[in-house]
């Protein structure tokens, strides 16, 4: 066995370790969350339905991933660490920028998923004025996220861009396949109508499900 392999190996079990670390950690925090929720049902204060449900905790899950990514960017040694965990060199002003335009993009990412069923339930109906400022917005920070995405692309290095159009390619196969025979099937009066909003929190989730899969299988994920 090479040392190359041996160090494969113990990277691969510590990152199976911290993600079995992170997931035990992070799960009383989303059954409280989820019971929180709940309880504005029970009071009759929200009644959410499975879409707004999804979205605010994609859009939670978004912002506080956004919101660790900045943290440990505040460090140039705890950035330094995750980025390598065998060696001691803090992370470079380039590395610690470029990392935390990612946790702004997430962050971003996390308020336009949760500001419209936020919105939505703070007034009903929504008044047109309160609509309209809500959506200009939401465009404004959706420009702000592309610009910052495009600016992220063009720093990332060739694995990085690799990963990033094998996750654009398998989201566009699978959702293009699940999202038509859906809408077949609704068509056919088979299957529930998905409307728009039904279908951006599906996407959404099954983008971040891909892009992990992806990530962890090439060895990106700290």
């Amino acid at each position: 066995m090479t040392l190359v392999s041996q160090f494969s190996k113990a990277y691969q079990s510590n990152r199976l370790v911290r993600g079995l670390v992170y997931g035990i950690a992070g799960a009383p925090f989303g059954y409280l969350f989820g019971r929180w929720l709940g309880s504005f049902k029970d009071f009759g204060e929200w009644n959410p339905t499975w879409p707004d449900m999804m979205a605010a905790l994609l859009g939670v899950f978004m912002f506080g991933l956004g919101l660790g990514v900045l943290a440990v960017c505040a460090s140039r040694k705890a950035l330094g660490r995750q980025l390598d965990p065998e060696g001691r060199r803090p992370a470079t002003k380039a590395q610690v920028f470029f990392y935390a335009q990612n946790g702004v993009v997430l962050l971003l990412a996390g308020v336009m998923m949760v500001a419209p069923v936020a919105i939505s339930t703070a007034f009903d109906p929504v008044p047109t004025l309160v609509g309209s400022a809500a959506m200009i917005g939401l465009i404004a920070l959706f420009l702000l996220q592309t610009a910052m995405n495009i600016s992220v692309w063009m720093r990332s290095d060739e694995l990085l861009r690799q990963a990033m159009i094998e996750v654009g390619a398998l989201c566009f196969v699978i959702l293009q396949g699940a999202m038509f025979l859906w809408a077949a099937g609704g068509k056919l009066g088979l299957l529930p109508v998905m409307t728009l909003w039904d279908a951006v929190p599906v996407m959404m989730g099954m983008y971040l499900l891909i892009a992990f899969a992806v990530t962890w299988r090439r060895g990106l994920a700290a």
